[in-house]
């Protein structure tokens, strides 16, 4: 994926990560065995307009494909990308275009996401990409977006020592680090770490709850901040991510008890 204005490194790394996972999952044997065709097209000016069946998953095989909304293109899908995840709506709130020849590959949108959301082996990997296309559609709207806050929206740096998370405070986003690392501590107990590319701080919102531990940079950090709003339409659209979450977040719970249980 790429976008018409400057982009940074970061927005390169969460753009290779969503590639990567995307690629693990589509070569699993168990989507493998699905039917898919190959299509080619050549210039599109809107491309749901055109399409009389709209059922179908796009895996991008050649070319671009422009997103656009509201009369402004935010991105192109490009080589490696996935799009029409998501029923579209009739007519479709945003116009899929291109200004050259394209090739994509077309899967059942229901028989590709009952594999996705039902193999055990490739149902965590497919609900972290998930979250990661989030991390990177936050990014696309910091870039392109004007006036809009982005220690908000999009990229905070912390340096060694700073707070990202304090303990007992309301939550209002769920994190990523995208460079750096950090310590978990509850009760002032250091009770963990978090790395690069992981997920944390979505526990709160999940359960409504206050935050349960606080989170210190260990590292001169840069993190993305996805929204509570934006978190929580992605777990309405894609409810397995939830579960996924709940299991990952039930192992750490435990594995965080027993050490604060050793500490003690």
């Amino acid at each position: 994926m790429f976008i018409e204005t400057d982009f940074n490194e970061a927005f390169e790394q969460i753009d290779d990560r969503c590639k990567e996972l995307l690629e693990r999952v589509l070569t699993d044997e168990n989507v493998g065995t699905l039917n898919y065709s190959d299509v080619s097209y050549e210039l599109v000016d809107d491309f749901y307009a055109s399409q009389p069946n709209q059922d179908f998953v796009y895996i991008v095989l050649k070319g671009a494909v422009a997103h656009e909304q509201e009369s402004a293109t935010l991105f192109h899908y490009d080589i490696g990308d996935i799009f029409g995840l998501d029923q579209i709506d009739n007519p479709s709130p945003y116009r899929l275009y291109s200004a050259g020849p394209f090739a994509l590959r077309r899967y059942d949108r229901v028989e590709l996401l009952n594999a996705l959301t039902s193999t055990a082996s490739i149902t965590p990997i497919w609900c972290e990409y998930l979250l990661e296309e989030c991390k990177r559609r936050t990014c696309i709207i910091s870039l392109v977006e004007q006036g809009v806050d982005k220690a908000s929206l999009g990229f905070v740096h912390y340096q060694v020592g700073d707070v990202i998370i304090e303990q007992d405070t309301e939550a209002d986003s769920v994190y990523s680090i995208v460079e750096g690392h950090a310590d978990v501590f509850v009760n002032d107990i250091k009770v963990g770490e978090v790395l690069e590319n992981e997920i944390f701080g979505a526990m709160a919102l999940l359960t409504n709850s206050l935050r349960t531990a606080k989170v210190v940079a260990s590292t001169t950090c840069m993190i993305l901040v996805v929204p509570k709003e934006q978190f929580e339409t992605l777990m309405k659209t894609h409810p397995h991510i939830c579960l996924n979450l709940m299991k990952s977040m039930a192992s750490q719970i435990v594995s965080l008890n027993e050490q604060v249980t050793s500490n003690e």
